[in-house]
């Protein structure tokens, strides 16, 4: 929630179904730590609204990420010629996955948590 909190934050653009308050409703799906599916992860994807500069977004978004500690693993910029955004992936310090994906159309965030033995995972949140 704070990876994705603080990526709207500094998106440049506007997520009308983002609600940072709300944490009803989580689920974590199942992953592999040791054999398949044995583990559970939380990942939550938003779309938002266009933003004018997709390549000057992803800079900025890149330069804040690694201020903050995060490792750079993609930027994908050459989506082919009918498209009009780009995508940069980062993982944080703690080992989510942080994708951001600004374009002239439609903005997309989505974070992918680290797969867990613990238990608690399995649990509804309310």
């Amino acid at each position: 929630m704070d990876a994705m909190e603080d990526t709207v934050q500094h998106s440049g653009t506007t997520w009308p179904e983002w609600d940072r308050a709300d944490t009803a409703d989580y689920v974590a799906e199942p992953c592999s730590v040791h054999a398949r599916a044995d583990g559970r992860l939380y990942q939550r994807q938003i779309e938002g609204s266009p933003v004018d500069e997709p390549q000057s977004s992803v800079d900025a978004m890149e330069v804040h990420w690694k201020s903050m500690g995060y490792k750079i693993t993609n930027i994908f910029d050459n989506r082919g010629s009918n498209t009009t955004g780009i995508e940069i992936h980062a993982v944080t310090p703690r080992g989510m996955l942080v994708i951001f994906m600004p374009t002239k159309t439609v903005s997309f965030i989505k974070v992918v948590g680290e797969c867990t033995l613990d238990p608690v995972a399995a649990k509804k949140t309310t």
